[in-house]
């Protein structure tokens, strides 16, 4: 014989279920409350997401400045152990400059636009423009017109020349100077710190997470904070000089 048991009441009804009239749900302070803690994670995570993204780009930077540290090198090889011209003129509005002359050997024009630059990418004549700042008042040999230090055909100093070349700046992140004309010009030229601004020329630019990506005259790349480069220096220009202590 079978005996059918039942199961005990539940107090307060016998079904189990809950009282009629228990809310659920969040309050209003439980809500605020997660909202004010998102807030606070958020305000933690975005800027590290922004340093992660900014370490990439630097990375690509890094990239792009090796491989035209070592177009200068294969240039060299070419003209007798001498670097690049700063520039030549084609006709009185257009010119080769350096990093044109540096093209053949990797015959990439992108690698000249830094991936965190805002600065122009063509010129007023829809030429594509470098970013990057040749350190052309050391390394190549201008002459001194009218008390302006011109480039034109200034041709580029041989490798003997140079020192120490781990220690001395072929080209950095670069921008035009500020105030100086042509408007919002991308200067191919690297000022050594103990020259005033001048015409389309530039100072190194912190892009970086406040820094700047330099390629030395040994042809590798790396990242400096502007001290540990341009400024606060002894002798001056230590880092851009081709006869360094």
């Amino acid at each position: 014989m079978y005996v059918i048991m039942h199961a005990p009441e539940q107090a307060g009804g016998g079904t189990g279920r809950m009282p009629r009239g228990k809310s659920t749900g969040f309050t209003l302070i439980e809500l605020l409350v997660v909202i004010a803690i998102i807030a606070v994670l958020a305000a933690i995570l975005f800027p590290v997401f922004e340093q992660a993204r900014e370490k990439a780009r630097q990375t690509v930077c890094l990239s792009n400045m090796r491989q035209m540290g070592i177009a200068a090198q294969m240039y060299a090889q070419d003209y007798d152990e001498r670097l690049p011209l700063a520039a030549t003129s084609l006709s009185p509005f257009v010119f080769l400059n350096w990093h044109d002359l540096l093209d053949p050997y990797v015959r990439n024009k992108q690698i000249w636009i830094c991936p965190s630059s805002n600065l122009q990418q063509y010129n007023s004549y829809g030429k594509p423009v470098c970013q990057y700042g040749w350190n052309a008042y050391y390394l190549n040999l201008g002459v001194v017109v009218n008390n302006i230090y011109t480039l034109n055909n200034a041709p580029g100093v041989s490798l003997a020349a140079i020192q120490q070349p781990a220690h001395t700046v072929m080209m950095a992140d670069a921008k035009g100077i500020i105030g100086r004309p042509p408007p919002n010009h991308v200067s191919t030229y690297l000022l050594p710190p103990s020259q005033p601004d001048a015409d389309y020329w530039g100072r190194p630019d912190p892009r970086h997470n406040g820094g700047a990506v330099v390629t030395l005259a040994d042809g590798h790349a790396k990242w400096f904070s502007l001290n540990g480069f341009y400024w606060a220096q002894q002798p001056t220009d230590a880092w851009f000089a081709l006869n360094q202590p």
